[in-house]
């Protein structure tokens, strides 16, 4: 029996600017779990404030070939982890990857866009093709805007959440399970969460008026993957990775440095051992 939970990581990897692996990874290890990265891009940045990065797309037969490599060794997950994929043609190989587990709980967070609209290097053939991953996911990981983007509806900022239930039950349609949803409004409390599970809607506001970082999201699955490995539910999960992402956004606010480096989680860090 292994001492430690392995959790294989497809996301992407940027060189400067805290987000995706490099986010996640440290609080993986800070956490107790292994993490083993499976680069789907490199970038020398995020793609936020450092102009145009340089960037190096991972080929689809680079995934299935890691895939191939880990059975033939007898390496085995306890969770996988699929985010940051940047082109149509990775849907593919992260199916090849996830049908050689077939046993192995899939966590997906559909990253394509923020703020009601796509990030500038995706457009609705992305999300027609993203659909195509939510029947292999037991758990999807998606923002309000990335909600409408799956369903292909016109986005609203409503805290009406009969339609943000509506919306989940568009997504089982699709093929999804159970789902954590970010940034739902309600109120005074704009940076909300809702839990879907087994069917039941959960909302979790937050009163607190925090600032917006590069990577928030990434720290965010960091410890909800961790925490779900290691045994607690979807709600524990959640509220461990609210508590710790709000606690890295205070930590950052107290500081002047350029927002595009992203949220500092490393002083943050030190208080989860």
């Amino acid at each position: 029996m292994r001492p430690v939970k392995k959790i294989a990581l497809l996301h992407d990897m940027c060189g400067v600017g805290k987000a995706a692996l490099t986010n996640m990874m440290p609080i993986l290890s800070v956490m107790g779990v292994e993490a083993c990265p499976i680069p789907t891009m490199l970038l020398s940045t995020h793609t936020g404030g450092y102009d145009s990065p340089a960037v190096v797309q991972i080929p689809g037969a680079y995934i299935r070939s890691c895939a191939d490599h880990y059975k033939e060794q007898n390496i085995t997950f306890d969770a996988i982890f699929v985010g940051y994929l940047g082109h149509v043609d990775m849907i593919d190989a992260v199916i090849y990857f996830i049908k050689r587990f077939p046993d192995t709980k899939v966590i997906l967070d559909p990253i394509m866009g923020d703020h009601g609209r796509f990030y500038s290097n995706f457009d609705e053939s992305y999300a027609f093709a993203m659909r195509r991953l939510l029947p292999y996911a037991d758990i999807i990981l998606p923002n309000l805007t990335e909600c409408y983007l799956l369903t292909g509806q016109e986005y609203q900022i409503t805290g009406n959440h009969r339609h943000v239930l509506t919306l989940c039950r568009d997504l089982k349609k699709l093929g999804a399970s159970d789902m954590i949803i970010t940034s739902v409004p309600k109120d005074d409390c704009k940076k909300g969460i809702v839990l879907y599970e087994d069917d039941a809607f959960l909302y979790l506001g937050n009163g607190e008026m925090l600032g917006e970082y590069h990577g928030t999201g990434d720290a965010f699955d960091g410890m909800f993957v961790a925490k779900l490995v290691l045994g607690y539910t979807m709600l524990e999960s959640v509220q461990a990775s609210h508590a710790f992402v709000c606690e890295c956004i205070r930590e950052s606010e107290r500081y002047e440095y350029p927002e595009r480096e992203g949220l500092l989680i490393e002083k943050t860090l030190r208080k989860l051992v």
